[in-house]
């Protein structure tokens, strides 16, 4: 594995089956040098659980003091947040000056005054999915809405950029090799790599079932790979057992693609891995 650190990690503050601990302890028997927690940063919707509470955020900071304190010279702690492209109606999240990184990430549509998640379940996506009429239309709007975070905001790593295909094993809602859904998704990737951000290449679904491959699609990891963008693996894990899952092999995947290195983050900032030829 040549991957040092995973920067995208829940824990018990938010919606992660597992404290901050026992993750580090899973890092640690993975053979990882860093971890990186990033706790879903806190919203003001009222059905909204699975963010950290606002009232908790002092402790989270505190308790990644601790922990950073505890395994100093054994396994490199990072404070991060997830950050969510809108909080509360309009509103953008800001980046907490604690943080040492932040993820900015999309997972609700926004459509006729409704916020619904687009991975939580089938039934929330059907939901969106009648709100919007078609699955173009639903696409089109979420790059939108992401695009203008990413422009807007001044957050490290695009996180599931595709994050709505999560449920689309099998080609369910749509077709991801459509001419049509290239066309739309492709001129969205070249202008968010003008920001200059990291691009998160994500194993989560897979640990949870979900999918066969990571996100981004192949077609949007050779679009990143044209335009050089810069990325990192990791495994939006919720518990300690998926901390490095399926890292190796998709080092592999994106050695096969082409790609020569991945972003880590150090003390030093964020730094370039290179990735063996498999």
């Amino acid at each position: 594995m040549i991957t040092q650190t995973n920067l995208h990690t829940h824990c018990t503050f938010c919606d992660g089956a597992n404290t901050m601990d026992q993750m580090a302890q899973a890092a640690l028997s993975s053979g990882l040098k860093g971890l990186g927690f990033s706790s879903h940063c806190p919203t003001f919707y009222d059905f909204d659980v699975c963010q950290i509470a606002p009232q908790e955020l002092d402790l989270y900071f505190e308790s990644l003091s601790r922990l950073k304190a505890e395994y100093e010279g054994k396994l490199e702690i990072f404070k991060g947040l997830e950050l969510e492209s809108r909080i509360q109606g309009e509103v953008r999240p800001t980046i907490d000056p604690r943080c040492d990184y932040t993820i900015g990430s999309c997972h609700l549509a926004r459509v006729n005054g409704l916020f619904i998640s687009l991975d939580h379940n089938h039934e929330d996506f059907q939901k969106a999915l009648s709100c919007y009429g078609n699955i173009r239309d639903l696409i089109e709007d979420y790059f939108n809405e992401y695009l203008d975070f990413a422009q807007s905001v001044d957050f490290d790593i695009i996180g599931h950029i595709d994050i709505y295909s999560k449920l689309n094993e099998g080609g369910r809602y749509f077709d991801p090799s459509s001419a049509w859904y290239k066309d739309l998704v492709i001129p969205f990737i070249d202008t968010l790599c003008k920001t200059d951000k990291i691009f998160e290449i994500n194993t989560g679904a897979m640990a949870k079932g979900y999918r066969t491959s990571p996100y981004p699609e192949t077609f949007i990891l050779k679009r990143l790979l044209q335009n050089k963008a810069r990325i990192l693996l990791s495994s939006d894990s919720h518990k300690a057992q998926t901390v490095s899952y399926a890292f190796e092999e998709t080092e592999k995947m994106l050695s096969s693609l082409g790609f020569k290195e991945v972003q880590n983050l150090t003390s030093r900032g964020f730094e370039s891995l290179c990735l063996e030829t498999q």
